[in-house]
């Protein structure tokens, strides 16, 4: 049994390569679709890999990436020698994502991950005949961040958000094509014919000869038959019409995506022993189970509530202290998960 695996930009290439693999006569159940569609991008590897039952994680990082940025992996095997062309050629026809390209490019914008050794026996790219790169343009990877300490004046930190982009394009969806063609049917009709027929009667008789009997002249007398012939004519009628329209309406769809946006947190560097109540509240409070793995805006008002009871009217002052903490913490914890 051999794999070979494309990504691309989007689920709906990706839907579009499965029709057109079933189209070729690729059996459903040779045919999978992966995404990260509710699952962290590094479960999409896992999912391949256990697909596909290869233990190579060479392509871990690759792939994980490849999935972090919104690709979507068609995974086809096959295990007859007549295959492999028509499936690799179905694969790029749809504009697969050079992978290796892109991992040169992510690589110039800080991405960090392991390069990718020779991919395991049996499985190959969609993209290994193709330099094709993905038309979605990659979002750049943002690299660890080192402190900067400022020495004179100001230092700016640019707050930098994405903007969904939404464009449109025609693509064909269906359609008729009406052919006519001449067919012949028997019919019959009932017609009603008349016939004439002539005939000869001799009767004797004894009577006195009169003048309208003309005695002794002659004379001929014809009679003639008439008989009726049935006649076929055609006459060619318009009985339908079959009229092609094509009606064209508008419709709004929604285009559901995510966006990336700078967030700047200003953390107080509490070495300062008057930020010593922040630090230990702020480390009590995160040990506490009912606020594990919440956001600061869900947890903010019990902190406040409970940091008061001992600090009255001190939450202004060490709030930003106890947000930088808790931040803090809790991104620790996601990393350690």
């Amino acid at each position: 049994m051999k794999n070979v695996v494309g990504f691309y930009s989007t689920r709906q290439q990706a839907e579009q390569v499965k029709e057109d693999l079933l189209k070729s006569g690729v059996d459903r159940d040779d045919i999978t679709i992966y995404d990260r569609e509710g699952k962290h991008e590094a479960s999409l590897w896992e999912d391949i890999k256990s697909s596909f039952g290869f233990a190579d994680d060479s392509d871990h990082d690759l792939y994980a990436e490849a999935a972090r940025r919104g690709a979507v992996a068609v995974g086809v095997s096959f295990d007859r020698d007549d295959e492999p062309a028509v499936i690799i050629q179905i694969l790029q026809r749809h504009n697969p994502i050079d992978l290796d390209t892109q991992a040169a490019q992510w690589r110039k914008e800080g991405w960090t991950g392991r390069t990718t050794g020779a991919r395991s026996s049996g499985t190959t790219t969609a993209a290994a005949a193709t330099t094709t790169a993905a038309t979605r343009p990659a979002t750049p990877a943002v690299p660890a961040a080192s402190a900067q300490r400022v020495q004179q004046g100001s230092e700016t930190v640019p707050v930098v958000e994405e903007q969904l982009q939404v464009g449109k394009r025609a693509v064909q969806a269906g359609g008729v094509r009406v052919h006519t063609r001449v067919i012949e049917k028997p019919v019959q009709e009932q017609v009603q014919l008349r016939e004439e027929h002539v005939r000869v009667e001799r009767r004797p008789v004894d009577r006195p000869l009169t003048s309208a009997d003309q005695p002794f002249k002659e004379r001929v007398i014809e009679a003639t038959e008439t008989i009726e012939q049935p006649v076929v004519a055609k006459q060619a009628r318009v009985v339908e019409e079959v009229n092609v329209r094509k009606d064209v309406n508008q419709r709004t769809e929604t285009v559901r995506d995510t966006v990336r946006r700078t967030d700047v947190q200003v953390e107080q560097i509490d070495t300062d022993p008057k930020f010593a109540p922040a630090r230990d509240f702020a480390t009590r409070f995160f040990a506490d189970n009912r606020y594990k793995g919440r956001s600061w805006d869900e947890v903010e008002p019990d902190a406040r509530r409970s940091f008061e009871q001992t600090n009255p009217g001190k939450w202004n002052e060490f709030r930003d202290a106890i947000r930088s903490r808790y931040d803090r913490d809790t991104s620790r914890a996601k990393a350690n998960t």
